[in-house]
C-alpha cells in the first residue's frame, strides 16, 4: 500500500459522509480491496443466551453460507472472536482469540475457513454504559502491516460510528413515519437492496431484522405502491423517483 495514511483518511472522509447503511456496505467493499480483506461484519456482542446473529448485527458483509451456517448453529456464543472482544479493549487477529479459545471455539473457526474466512482483524469497542460491539474483517489472506493495522483500525472506528448513527436515525424515523401513507424509510431501505439484487435473507443480515420483517416490509410498500410483486414493486418506486 503506497500510503496508508492517506488512503484511511480518504476513506474516513467518505464514511463520515455516508448517509445510508448501503453507502456504509459499498464504503467497507471498496476498502476491502485495499487493505485485502474479503468480508466484514459490524455489531454488537450478545445480552442473553436468546440472541443471534440477527439479533446483534448492524451492516453484514459476511457470506451468505457462512452467515446462513453461523445463525443456525447460533455460533454467536462459541465464536472465539466474540469472546476475546470481551477480554480486551485493543485490535487483535482472529488467531490471538483462537489461540486463547477452546475446542468448541476452534470448530467455529475450522468452519469458517469453508467460507473463506481464514485470517481476520477484529477491532473492539466497548462503551461507557457497558455495551460491547466490534468491527470484524476476514479473508482467505488478511497479512497487515503495523501501519495497514493502524490505518484499518482507523476505518473500523468512523464505520462503527456512522453505523450507530444512521440505525439510530432510521428507528426515530420509523416511529415518526409509521402512520404515515407514503413509504417509510425501513421500507425504502429494503427496496433499495431489493433493487441491488439482494434476498430477503440478505437484507435481513444487513439491517439486523429478521428475513421475515423485511418481507413485511416489501409487502407494505407493494400494497402502497399499488404493485402486485417485488420486481414490480422496485420498478415503481425507480419510476417514482423514491429509489435510485
Amino acid at each position: 500500500m503506497h500510503d496508508v495514511r492517506q488512503t484511511a483518511f480518504d476513506i474516513i472522509h467518505r464514511l463520515r459522509s455516508a448517509g445510508t447503511q448501503r453507502a456504509i456496505y459499498a464504503e467497507l467493499r471498496r476498502t476491502g480491496a485495499i487493505f485485502g480483506y474479503d468480508a466484514f461484519l459490524i455489531g454488537g456482542l450478545p445480552h442473553s443466551q436468546s440472541e443471534n446473529l440477527s439479533d446483534c448485527s448492524l451492516i453484514s458483509g459476511w457470506p451468505v453460507g457462512w452467515t446462513q451456517r453461523y445463525q443456525e448453529r447460533n455460533y454467536l456464543h462459541r465464536d472465539p472472536v466474540i469472546r476475546y472482544i470481551r477480554a480486551t479493549t485493543e485490535p487483535f487477529l482472529w488467531q490471538e482469540a483462537a489461540n486463547r479459545g477452546d475446542g468448541r471455539g476452534l470448530v467455529v473457526m475450522n468452519e469458517a475457513r469453508d467460507f473463506g474466512l481464514r485470517e481476520g482483524f477484529c477491532v473492539p469497542f466497548h462503551e461507557l454504559d457497558g455495551g460491547e460491539a466490534g468491527v470484524s474483517f476476514g479473508g482467505t489472506e488478511v497479512r497487515l502491516s503495523e501501519d495497514a493495522r493502524a490505518g484499518l483500525h482507523l476505518v473500523a472506528i468512523y464505520a462503527m460510528s456512522r453505523a450507530r448513527a444512521i440505525a439510530r436515525r432510521m428507528q426515530e424515523d420509523d416511529a415518526a413515519d409509521g402512520t404515515c401513507a407514503g413509504l417509510t424509510n425501513r421500507e425504502i431501505e429494503c427496496l433499495k437492496w431489493a433493487a441491488a439484487g439482494k434476498t430477503a435473507w440478505e437484507t435481513s443480515m444487513i439491517l439486523s431484522i429478521s428475513a421475515r420483517t423485511v418481507e413485511h416490509h416489501l409487502a407494505c410498500a407493494a400494497r402502497k405502491l399499488k404493485a402486485v410483486s417485488r420486481v414490480q414493486s422496485v420498478a415503481e418506486a425507480l419510476r417514482r423517483g423514491i429509489i435510485t
